[in-house]
């Protein structure tokens, strides 16, 4: 037969204030960026890079010539 295993319970005398655990409810309406959609505008002046020329920008400056 298999013993049960007696848990230890310790308790803190501490308060924690978990205020800032919580997202806030009330000022959804006036802060709209806090967790709306937000609509990114993308400038399509400037055509992306594509192919060998795109990995050739985005190739870090350790890896070399």
């Amino acid at each position: 037969m298999a013993r049960q295993r007696r848990r230890a319970v310790r308790t803190a005398d501490v308060d924690y204030d978990r205020s800032a655990d919580v997202a806030p409810q009330c000022r959804a309406e006036e802060n709209p960026a806090s967790d709306a959609e937000r609509e990114v505008l993308l400038d399509d002046e400037e055509p992306g890079l594509t192919g060998r020329d795109f990995y050739e920008a985005e190739r870090p400056p350790h890896y070399g010539d």
